[in-house]
């Protein structure tokens, strides 16, 4: 449960990074860093040692925006790549 934290701030360092860049649009990089704050709260509540069964409902609700967005973002990446404008500059 330790690596959620981990995941949590490379996500939040890298969405960051692609918001201010902006390589890609903003709104996947605002949303990636919803879902990153979202995992690392995950992973703060996951050391307070909660039930299992609780763990795992506030775990599927709190990972589902990462997960669609890491998605959402690989699509956007294959199909579009990232800003040529925000590259030259």
């Amino acid at each position: 449960m330790g690596t959620l934290i981990f995941f949590g701030l490379g996500s939040l360092t890298l969405n960051y990074l692609l918001y201010q860049s902006k390589l890609v649009p903003r709104f996947l990089s605002v949303w990636g860093l919803i879902g990153a704050a979202l995992v690392l709260i995950y992973g703060l509540l996951s050391l307070l040692s909660l039930k299992p069964d609780m763990l795992m409902s506030i775990l599927t609700i709190l990972a589902l925006p990462i997960a669609v967005q890491e998605m959402a973002f690989a699509i956007w990446l294959i199909l579009k790549g990232f800003n040529p404008s925000a590259i030259t500059s």
